[in-house]
């Protein structure tokens, strides 16, 4: 779990780095409608703040994990609802890019869903 802890911190500050970068694009670009930049001026960067608050806080309360599961699998639905949106000619864009977005936010889940089994495993060791 130790590994997974050190990849999921570069990867959550790898997507804090690209989630503001978005967020600030998102507040200037043109178009757009209020969903979409609501996901990146919202969504994406709490998403990533609360991938960070798992890997950096020892043993978050298990309401928080929930909490930013939840917020995580809203943030790869989203994605994924938009790539779906675009590739059906509804939207304008590249499919592909909210696909890239909802990389690192998956591999979060599968972490978020690991820590409450790690932690009962080590309490029940000690």
């Amino acid at each position: 779990m130790a590994v997974f802890r050190v990849l999921m911190l570069t990867l959550a500050v790898i997507q804090a780095a690209i989630a503001g970068f978005t967020a600030l694009v998102g507040l200037i670009a043109d178009g757009g409608d209020l969903w979409s930049r609501l996901l990146l001026v919202l969504i994406h960067p709490l998403s990533a703040v609360g991938m960070i608050l798992l890997v950096v806080v020892p043993r978050p309360a298990s309401s928080v994990v929930i909490a930013i599961a939840g917020l995580l699998v809203v943030n790869v639905a989203a994605d994924l609802t938009f790539a779906l949106l675009i590739a059906g000619g509804t939207i304008r864009g590249d499919w592909w890019l909210p696909l890239m977005f909802s990389i690192i936010p998956a591999i979060g889940i599968v972490y978020a869903l690991m820590l409450p089994r790690t932690a009962r495993t080590v309490a029940s060791i000690t």
